[in-house]
């Protein structure tokens, strides 16, 4: 059975932790993992990727949780290797970081990643474009 997980955090002591399930924490630690774990050694495109997810998700435009946003047609190519070998305790670390913290230091805007650029492009990380809408 799939528990919530609550961050034990509250921030300003008046708002809860946002929760989010153990799914949410394998969902998108498959993502970062499979998309851009490996394309550079600080790990920027893995976390922009995880970035972008969430944007996603909070987007009125797009599915509402990380499943949907994930397995929309056209989307992730990548979801066909989910859960297909063993991923590195640090990669989940990193997707847990995002769900509890958030991703602040990444505009709300960015919401494509790509090989190449898709929109007004806000950062590149090696052959990775990640963009506004």
């Amino acid at each position: 059975m799939i528990g919530i997980i609550t961050a034990a955090l509250t921030f300003g002591n008046t708002t809860p932790a946002p929760s989010y399930t153990q799914e949410d924490i394998n969902l998108l630690a498959e993502v970062i993992y499979w998309e851009n774990w490996h394309t550079d050694k600080e790990h920027l495109a893995a976390y922009y990727t995880g970035a972008v997810v969430m944007n996603r998700v909070k987007s009125q435009d797009w599915p509402n949780s990380i499943e949907s946003v994930l397995y929309q047609k056209g989307q992730y190519s990548t979801t066909k290797y989910f859960f297909t070998e063993e991923i590195p305790a640090e990669v989940y670390e990193m997707a847990e970081r995002i769900l509890r913290d958030g991703t602040d230091d990444v505009p709300e805007g960015v919401i494509f990643q790509s090989m190449r650029p898709l929109g007004k492009v806000w950062k590149k990380v090696n052959t990775d474009y990640f963009c506004f809408e």
